[in-house]
């Protein structure tokens, strides 16, 4: 009887040996192919009004021009002087669309009547905390873009305000005295910043 048994078990064992073999073998191909992607150009130019290479050793002077220099010293300013600076950005075949914006920061011993104006050289430029903000109207550049926009920045320094009083004048003849060769220098940075457009949004 026991012996009957072992057979038995044998068999089942052997069967059972055969059933998982049979469930594992199969067949398999594997193909592989290659994957790629180029990273897309970003490269945007920043130039100065003379159409040089805007660098963080560029820089911008306010001077007046239209001026003689029997009224006003050159390479100077005063009450009654205006002018702007220029400069150009330009898309250098970058391949995705992006904004810009010109920044002026860090402004030290600026004569408290002199302004900053947008390009239509009436609306005084926004001001973000000690920052001065000009945003183009039109500031996009869209992707592949070749060619440059030229984007000015106006500043003035009234004789007297609007109504010709003199409330200014000691605020500007207190300027006028701090200046000079060896004097108060008025510094300020002018920054240009690029951002890409967040492709995935509608502009």
């Amino acid at each position: 009887m026991m012996k009957g048994i072992g057979v038995a078990a044998l068999a089942l064992t052997v069967v059972s040996s055969c059933m998982v073999g049979g469930t594992l073998a199969k067949y398999t191909t594997t193909a592989t192919g290659t994957g790629s992607a180029i990273v897309a150009k970003w490269a945007p130019s920043f130039k100065d009004a003379a159409g040089g290479t805007y660098t963080n050793d560029t820089v911008v002077k306010l001077t007046d021009t239209t001026v003689s220099e029997n009224k006003v010293a050159k390479d100077r300013v005063a009450p009654g002087t205006d002018g702007s600076f220029s400069v150009q950005v330009g898309g250098n075949g970058t391949e995705v669309g992006f904004t810009y914006t010109i920044t002026i920061s860090e402004v030290n011993n600026m004569p408290k009547n002199l302004k900053f104006y947008k390009e239509d050289g009436t609306t005084e430029l926004d001001k973000e905390g000690d920052v001065y903000v000009l945003t183009p109207q039109d500031n996009t550049i869209a992707a592949g873009a070749t060619g440059d926009k030229t984007i000015t920045v106006n500043w003035k320094w009234p004789y007297e305000n609007a109504a010709g009083e003199t409330a200014n004048d000691a605020d500007d003849s207190a300027a006028g005295v701090a200046g000079g060769e060896n004097g108060t220098k008025m510094a300020f940075k002018v920054n240009i910043t690029a951002t890409q457009i967040d492709p995935t949004k509608t502009v």
